[in-house]
């Protein structure tokens, strides 16, 4: 290098550090406005982008105290400059060739996600769930159905050995048969009305990909073996044997899939029916294997859409950009918290219902891994809750029903703990080390507090959503809430609002969740996840390359 470039190389990081320096003396000053501190903050980040060897010690340490700076923390604004001040963090972590300086920056962003709450909490979580993975799912085609053959009750009884004398029962729009063996299920799952026969066999493609491909699950997980029948994954059942339940909408074809899956396919880890239910080291060994098998798959690009149905509001589906699904970041009240923990799509054979099964491909993986969190939490809140199902709503004098004495605080904090280690280890394949940034203990009683008494019952019905329905929509749907024919009577569909106790929820109707703290858990596990399988990767290839440098030497 000749003495121009090295001094034009001196000048040009003489001016870098003055900007540096002048930056965080703007950040510190308690008479500086808000947009100087945010571009600032920006001049920040971008020398952590470009020249990342211009910052140390002390431009975390401003970074951090910003993010805990309590002036910004309740005001809206203050998302965007925690939002900056965080991923200025963050491009440190991913840009810094020295990595004294990267660990000095998460150490940081883990404070803060521990000792903060509101816009800094998720702005740190956000910037360690964006870390870039290279995950892609498998390339799962449907393939075309040419031909959908009718199928008799008797032709599948000729092709399998069901046991004698047992009807077939159903679960849900599924029915089961015992085969000989015994310990396996015929199992026959029907489309419901608005299914297509495509839906139905992505569910048998799912189970012949994870059976036949090459993957490892060191832990107990029965994956279905899907059937062929006259060369056809989905059939039309022309004689059912079995009269189909009123309140499921089948599709008037008849379609159906085939599949044998072990006998406690329809066992759940939270089960409400007392002959059924899990001590507490059974349920500890299946929630923690499932969280263990969620995260796995989530590795592998295959993503579970429902491990749990989670609702904003069900009632307004139809009018709702989301659908009325729940989007657990945006911190909304969330819809009757029990009823969706009823028949989670996980129990004693591992994951279940291969239809939400998706292959990864521009999704967001941050959310979708608090999605996981966030039903395994609620699974786990129901648990203690479903010993004793008549204890729900309010009482008799209309006070909430008080239902904390059924949970176990330091069970129920073990569980908490043990879903995120088994979650995170089966998506990064390494344990994870050091303090997890949670207050558990104050998680735990918040999630007992809000779990175990029923505050939150009502909905609104609102006239909006009445007018979308037919008379004899609206009055099943009043009926299947409480009310009675002579009250349903003194209805007009779509004249008012209509009160409804439908709970519990976990919040005020068109409110905020009541329990913020489960989103902050959720957001901060999620984070790490992502966080730990890009560090865990970064650290891989700096080995690899460290040791192709000795070698080549």
């Amino acid at each position: 290098m000749n003495s121009n470039n090295v001094s034009e190389k001196y000048i040009k990081d003489s001016n870098l550090k003055r900007l540096k320096a002048l930056s965080e003396k703007e950040i510190k000053n308690n008479v500086s406005d808000f947009y100087t501190k945010y571009f600032a903050v920006y001049h920040l980040q971008s020398l952590a982008q470009k020249n990342p060897g211009i910052l140390d010690q002390e431009t975390i340490a401003t970074i951090q105290n910003l993010l805990k700076d309590p002036v910004y923390a309740d005001q809206r604004q203050g998302l965007f400059i925690f939002r900056q001040a965080a991923e200025t963090l963050g491009s440190v972590i991913i840009h810094s060739d020295e990595k004294y300086l990267a660990e000095m920056a998460l150490s940081a962003l883990k404070n803060v996600l521990k000792t903060t709450s509101g816009y800094a909490h998720r702005a740190c979580t956000e910037t360690l769930g964006a870390f870039p993975l290279n995950i892609s799912g498998p390339d799962l085609r449907d393939a075309d159905i040419k031909h959908i053959p009718l199928v008799s009750w008797q032709e599948i009884s000729d092709n399998n050995s069901f046991a004698n004398s047992i009807r077939p029962v159903f679960f849900g729009r599924s029915l089961a048969v015992p085969l000989d063996c015994g310990n396996r299920l015929l199992v026959l799952k029907f489309a419901r009305t608005d299914d297509s026969p495509q839906d139905l066999l992505r569910e048998s493609l799912w189970m012949e990909h994870l059976h036949f491909a090459n993957y490892s699950f060191p832990l107990k997980f029965n994956v279905p073996r899907a059937m062929k029948i006259k060369n056809s994954h989905v059939i039309r059942i022309k004689d059912p044997p079995s009269r189909l339940p009123e309140k499921i909408d089948f599709h008037r074809k008849g379609y159906a899939i085939g599949f044998v899956a072990h006998k406690d396919y329809f066992s759940y880890p939270n089960d409400f029916k007392k002959e059924k239910q899990l001590t507490e080291n059974r349920f500890k060994e299946v929630i923690l294997r499932n969280a263990w098998l969620l995260g796995n798959l989530t590795s592998a690009g295959i993503i579970h859409f429902a491990p749990i149905p989670l609702f904003h509001n069900r009632v307004q589906r139809n009018r709702r950009r989301d659908r009325g699904v729940y989007e657990w970041f945006r911190a909304g009240r969330l819809d009757r918290w029990l009823e969706s923990c009823l028949f989670p799509n996980f129990g004693l054979t591992g994951i279940r219902d291969f239809e939400h099964l998706v292959s990864l491909n521009g999704y967001n993986l941050y959310r979708h891994i608090g999605n996981h969190f966030l039903s395994l939490l609620l699974v786990a809140g129901s648990y203690f809750r479903n010993k004793d199902v008549s204890r729900i709503g309010f009482d008799k004098n209309g006070k909430p029903v008080d239902a904390r004495d059924l949970f176990n605080r330091q069970f129920f904090k073990e569980i908490i703990q043990g879903i995120f280690q088994n979650y995170y280890h089966g998506f990064t394949k390494t344990e994870f080390t050091g303090e997890l940034p949670l207050n558990l203990d104050e998680l735990t009683l918040r999630m007992i507090e809000e779990m175990g008494v029923d505050r939150h019952m009502e909905e609104i019905f609102r006239a909006a959503d009445q007018q979308e329905m037919t008379d004899k929509e609206f009055s099943r749907f009043l009926k299947t809430r409480g009310y009675s024919d002579k009250e349903i009577n003194n209805f007009q569909r779509g004249e008012k609002d209509i009160s409804i106790h439908s709970g519990p929820h976990l919040g005020e109707f068109n409110h905020d969740i009541s329990l913020p703290e489960l989103i902050e858990a959720v957001g901060t596990m999620s984070a790490l996840c992502v966080a730990g399988k890009y560090l865990d990767k970064v650290e891989k290839r700096s080995e690899l390359s460290n040791n192709a440098h000795v070698a080549w030497q």
